[in-house]
């Protein structure tokens, strides 16, 4: 039994008229009789009796009848929902660690975008674990991530592993060091990234490692605002060595710290998802 055999059941119910039901169907009158004749073997009960009068509807007639308007209309629903869903664009979710997305060029972001115009690409930020959760969740399809993901079957490609620094600027008796140990930092006041970011993380549990807690004077969504804070004279800043030298003042300058955590960098997914064309065409992209 299908939709069209419905369709006819019902168009004959209403017009008690084979004749009138064929040619409103713009089928013969034996075809339909024939559909008829098919349905109520199908459902094992007479839908009709015959008579020179027209067609008579017997109870089990009356019944399907009653029953088929709903279902034609839930048929109809479902083969909206479908061709709704069929049509609709599949969605990329890329998730990122809050910070990284400097290591994401706009140039390439709207090349990947315009690569796949077929679906609609989303870029998620948040905390450094916040990321690796909803990775790990299915709610993302790929992530740049601080550090390894936590889990089985996924694929970790290590992007890059930067030293943490200190911004240290030029009138401090630190500034003509090639080096330091987080112990140096001790006393100083630090301005950092605050919680959503890895770089914060890294240096409390570097701080911890080593048997104090980091004086912390201001903390700033904005790495930008490290650097004005040190050139204010507010203290030494906190950062990691992605930036070009030349982009950097001569008040101030990054040096190493030798014993703190690395900032290193994984692209991560499922292994499931190692074939899609998508995650291909980011890692070429953007993985150098």
């Amino acid at each position: 039994m299908d939709v069209k055999d419905i369709h006819s059941f019902m168009e004959c119910y209403e017009t008690r008229s084979i004749n009138k039901a064929a040619k409103s169907l713009y089928i013969s009158p034996q075809g339909l009789g024939k559909l008829l004749d098919r349905l109520e073997h199908e459902l094992r009960a007479p839908l009709f009796d015959r008579t020179k009068q027209g067609l008579i509807p017997t109870e089990a007639g009356v019944f399907l009848y009653d029953k088929s308007q709903k279902l034609l209309t839930d048929m109809q629903e479902i083969e909206q929902g479908l061709e709704l869903i069929r049509n609709k664009k599949k969605t990329f979710h890329i998730g990122y660690s809050c910070g990284l997305i400097r290591m994401l060029p706009m140039k390439k972001m709207e090349a990947f975008q315009a690569a796949f115009t077929g679906n609609d690409i989303i870029w998620d930020e948040g905390s450094n674990q916040d990321v690796k959760d909803r990775l790990v969740k299915g709610q993302l399809d790929i992530a740049l991530v601080i550090g390894r993901v936590a889990a089985t079957d996924f694929v970790e490609k290590e992007v890059s592993s930067k030293q943490m620094c200190a911004v240290v600027p030029s009138n401090h008796p630190l500034y003509d060091k090639d080096s330091i140990q987080i112990r140096d930092l001790k006393d100083e006041q630090l301005i950092t990234l605050n919680e959503k970011y890895q770089s914060y993380t890294n240096l409390l549990n570097t701080c911890e490692r080593e048997g104090f807690y980091p004086n912390i004077r201001a903390k700033t969504m904005e790495a930008a605002m490290i650097y004005e804070f040190v050139s204010e004279g507010l203290g030494i800043g906190i950062d990691v060595d992605i930036h070009s030298k030349d982009s950097l003042s001569d008040r101030f300058k990054l040096i190493p710290i030798a014993d703190g955590i690395p900032w290193s960098v994984y692209v991560a997914y499922n292994n499931n998802n190692q074939n899609n064309p998508l995650i291909k065409c980011f890692l070429d992209m953007f993985i150098e």
